[in-house]
C-alpha cells in the first residue's frame, strides 16, 4: 500500500495552530465544568438533534429545524417524511453509541465503523438501499455494515479500489489508535483521521454521517471532555461549501518533493487540519455563549415574560397557553439548584400542594419539566423555549 502521511505533526505545526489547540483545550474544560448539572442532560439531548440536523442537511437532506420542532412538539409522527425519518434515526444511533462503552481501542477499529453504519440503516425503509449509480443509472443495493466491493468515484475523487480497502484500513486503525497518540497530538490526528476516513470512503454510501459520528466519538475519547456539549457537525454544516474545499485541498495529490512524503499533499492536510481546529473553536465559542449565566438568565426572564403574557407561538404559529408567574421561578430553581421534591418548592414558593399541581401540570405540558409520580421535578428543554433561549442554534 501507498504510504499516507497519518496526521501533521507537533513538530511540524505551526505555532499559531498549536495555540489554537490549546485554546481549544481550555474552552473545552471550561465549558464543560461551568455547565449547571441540571442542564447537561437536556443540552446533551438537544445537541444530538443540532448535530444530526447539521449532518443530514450536509449529505442533502431538506428537512427546516420548525419541521423538527414541530415533530417534537407532536410526538411520534404516523407516517413522517423520509427526510425527517433519516433525522429520527441519525438521533437513535447517537444515544445507542452514547450508552456504550467506547474504548480508545474500539474507537478506530473496523467493528466500530460497521456497527454505525449497520446502526443507521437498518432501522430504515428500503428506499434507503437503492443507490443510483449517477453515471450509469444502475441501481445497486446497499447492505447496511458492509464495506463495499466495487469501484467507486466521488465528485472528481476517486477512492481506492474495493481491494485495496483492507490494507488501507488497516493502516487507519494503527496510524489513529489513540493508545498511541498523546497530548495535543490527539487533536491533530482527530482532525486528519477524518478526512482520510472520507478519503478512503469505506461503505458504497453513507461515508459522510459515518464519518461525523466516528469524529464525534473520537474526540471524545481523545480528551475534549466538554464534547457533546458542542458540535463539529454544525460548524461543518453552517458552512457547506467551506467544508468540502478543505476535504478536497486534502485530497490534492503530493506537490514535489517538498510537501512530504506520501501519496497526498501535506500542504493539503494542514490546510483542512486548520479549517478543522479553527471550526471546533469556532463551535466551543459560540455554545460558550449561550450558557454564560447572565445572558442565559436574560433570556430566560424574556421567555417567561412571553410566557405569562400570552404572546409565545409554537412552530405552527398558534399561541402557547400562558404560564404562571411563578413557573419562572420554578425553571430557575431547577437550572441552579438542580431536581427538586414538591414539597420543597411548594415551601420554597409558599404557595398550596394545589396551586403548585397546576403549575407543574403547565410546565410539563410545555415540556419545560419531567414531573413523574412520586418523584423529583427535573429540568427539560421544551421546542418552544428553544429559539428563544438558544439563538441561531439552527
Amino acid at each position: 500500500m501507498t504510504s499516507i502521511t497519518p496526521y501533521i505533526s507537533q513538530d511540524t505545526a505551526p505555532g499559531e495552530l498549536q495555540d489554537a489547540i490549546m485554546e481549544l483545550w481550555r474552552l473545552d474544560a471550561a465549558l464543560n465544568s461551568s455547565i449547571p448539572a441540571s442542564l447537561r442532560h437536556p443540552m446533551v439531548y438537544l445537541l444530538r438533534v443540532v448535530n444530526s440536523f447539521y449532518s443530514n442537511k450536509i449529505e442533502g437532506n431538506p428537512t427546516h429545524p420548525a419541521d423538527i420542532l414541530h415533530a417534537q412538539e407532536e410526538g411520534p409522527q404516523p407516517k413522517p417524511s423520509d427526510a425527517l425519518l433519516e433525522i429520527k434515526r441519525h438521533v437513535e444511533v447517537q444515544t445507542r453509541l452514547a450508552n456504550l462503552d467506547i474504548t480508545k481501542e474500539r474507537v478506530i477499529s473496523n467493528e466500530f465503523l460497521l456497527d454505525i453504519h449497520s446502526n443507521f440503516y437498518e432501522a430504515l425503509p428500503d428506499t434507503f438501499l437503492n443507490i443510483e449509480n449517477p453515471d450509469t443509472q444502475e441501481i445497486i443495493r446497499l447492505v447496511p455494515g458492509k464495506f463495499r466491493d466495487r469501484t467507486v468515484k466521488v465528485g472528481q475523487h476517486i477512492p481506492p479500489e474495493a481491494e485495496e480497502l483492507p490494507g488501507y484500513l488497516n493502516w487507519f486503525q494503527s496510524a489513529y489508535n489513540p493508545t498511541k497518540i498523546h497530548g495535543t497530538a490527539r487533536i491533530l490526528a482527530a482532525a486528519a483521521s477524518h478526512h482520510r476516513l472520507m478519503w478512503i470512503h469505506p461503505f458504497l454510501d453513507g461515508n459522510g454521517r459515518v464519518g461525523r459520528l466516528f469524529t464525534d466519538n473520537y474526540l471524545q475519547v481523545s480528551g475534549l471532555s466538554g464534547y457533546g456539549l458542542w458540535s463539529i457537525s454544525r460548524g461543518f454544516g453552517r458552512n457547506t461549501k467551506a467544508y468540502y474545499d478543505a476535504l478536497s485541498a486534502a485530497d490534492t495529490p503530493r506537490q514535489g518533493v517538498t510537501d512530504g512524503r506520501g501519496i497526498l499533499s501535506d500542504k493539503g492536510l494542514l490546510k483542512f487540519t486548520e479549517y478543522f481546529i479553527e471550526t471546533a473553536l469556532d463551535q466551543v465559542k459560540y455554545f460558550s455563549s449561550l450558557l454564560e449565566p447572565q445572558k442565559l438568565r436574560e433570556r430566560i426572564e424574556v421567555y417567561f415574560e412571553m410566557r405569562a403574557r400570552g404572546v409565545l407561538t409554537n412552530s405552527r404559529g398558534e399561541l402557547l397557553t400562558p404560564l404562571k408567574p411563578e413557573a419562572k421561578q420554578i425553571y430557575n430553581q431547577l437550572l441552579y439548584s438542580g431536581a427538586k421534591t414538591r414539597p420543597e418548592l411548594m415551601e420554597s414558593l409558599g404557595v398550596s400542594e394545589r396551586t403548585l399541581r397546576t403549575i407543574i401540570s403547565q410546565m410539563e405540558e410545555a415540556g419545560l419539566v419531567k414531573a413523574p409520580a412520586k418523584q423529583p421535578i427535573t429540568l427539560s428543554l421544551s421546542p418552544s423555549s428553544i429559539e428563544l433561549l438558544f439563538p441561531h442554534l439552527w
